[in-house]
């Protein structure tokens, strides 16, 4: 048989309502203050800076490096530095293919 809305929610009143009331008084969540918001902005801006920062010296180590690397071998033999920038050009070529043809099919998908 079924209980009435009524019946339910007398029920709830009667047995549950005022323990929940006191519960909820007592687990109130608390509002940090807006300096703290602050706070956490400025300490992840200022993370993000150093990463970007770390991340910009990286690259460029890494492009003086390929840079000598390849002025080295144009020194020394200038058929090799022929071949390697064929097989460097190739490979670009190939991947950006790849790429733009995964970005299409990903258009046509949706």
């Amino acid at each position: 048989m079924k209980k009435h809305d009524e019946e339910d929610q007398l029920w709830f009143n009667n047995l549950m309502k005022e323990d929940l009331t006191r519960f909820d008084a007592a687990h109130a969540p608390e509002v940090p203050e807006q300096h703290r918001f602050e706070e956490l902005v400025y300490a992840h801006v200022q993370d993000t800076k150093r990463k970007l920062w770390r991340e910009l010296l990286l690259f460029w180590l890494l492009a003086c490096f390929i840079f000598g690397v390849m002025l080295w071998i144009i020194d020394r033999n200038w058929i090799w530095f022929a071949i390697i920038q064929a097989v460097t050009t190739a490979g670009g070529i190939g991947y950006a293919s790849y790429a733009l043809a995964r970005g299409r099919h990903r258009e046509w998908k949706s």
